[in-house]
């Protein structure tokens, strides 16, 4: 495959799909942590795709997991506000080893800690951001490649999914 570096790609673009939830939060505190978190993930996402580098994925891969973290931490802190300390004990770890961590582990195991904790508040309504986290999955799975349309597509599914999540809430 050709990794060709291009900050105009079009799979920097649909990053921006990562700020959706912030703009469905329940709450300021939900609205603000998601904001920097999804901008994170935007910005490091977007360095890798214009890099391709080593560095620039390791970025990507620690803002990745920052994310998800963060959409559990929203959901959970719906039931206490102290669901927020779990985050930054998650992204000091994810910052510091991002090449320790399997993604491919972490990110359905945040993921379905979500959906447990959103299927206990919001029932039946939890398909709902499942069921666009299991698109993007398999889209994951089956490696388009990070130059790809369906790599854009993923993308959009992981900001649809967080979003829902939060409107579900």
């Amino acid at each position: 495959m050709n990794k060709v570096a291009d900050a105009r790609d079009d799979v920097v673009y649909s990053n921006l799909a990562y700020i959706a939830p912030a703009l469905v939060a329940p709450d300021p505190v939900t609205q603000a942590v998601l904001a920097v978190t999804g901008a994170a993930l935007c910005a490091g996402s977007a360095v890798y795709h214009a890099t391709y580098t080593r560095a620039g994925q390791s970025l990507d891969v620690s803002t990745m997991l920052t994310y998800v973290a963060s959409l559990a931490c929203a959901v959970a802190a719906q039931w206490t506000p102290w669901a927020w300390a779990v985050l930054p004990v998650a992204a000091t770890g994810y910052w510091m080893y991002p090449w320790r961590v399997d993604s491919y582990w972490h990110v359905p195991a945040w993921a379905l800690a979500t959906l447990v904790m959103l299927g206990v508040q919001s029932g039946a309504w939890a398909l709902l951001p499942g069921g666009l986290f299991l698109a993007g999955g398999i889209i994951k799975v089956r490696q388009p490649g990070p130059r790809t349309a369906l790599h854009s597509v993923w993308h959009l599914l992981g900001g649809a999914a967080g979003a829902a999540a939060m409107w579900v809430v």
